[in-house]
């Protein structure tokens, strides 16, 4: 289970939502591709578990970062996007990277 900071910061309580193991990179994939399904994140997050892919894409959507449609009914298969919410995001990512770029 992921941990959550009980804290009114703000960078805390953004930490609850974008900043467990495997999120971030979720994001990125958003942000590299458009509009993903459950198995395009498992062929471009290699070492995540099906399990834990569902709750974060699960927490996304419950926080209003991502939202998801059906795209086949049997079996019930989903399409995900972010929202205008997910997409403000960006500039976030986008300073991880060019951090990333210089430092690590």
């Amino acid at each position: 289970m992921p941990r959550k900071y009980d804290s009114p910061c703000p960078v805390a309580r953004t930490l609850n939502i974008i900043g467990d193991r495997w999120a971030i990179l979720i994001l990125r994939d958003f942000f590299l591709y458009g509009p993903r399904r459950f198995q395009d994140f498992e062929g471009s997050l290699k070492g995540i578990t099906p399990a834990v892919l569902s709750q974060r894409l699960k927490d996304f959507e419950s926080h209003g970062v991502i939202e998801s449609s059906l795209y086949a009914e049997h079996p019930p298969r989903r399409e995900y996007r972010l929202t205008k919410k997910g997409r403000e995001l960006r500039p976030v990512l986008r300073a991880m990277k060019l951090w990333g770029e210089r430092h690590a």
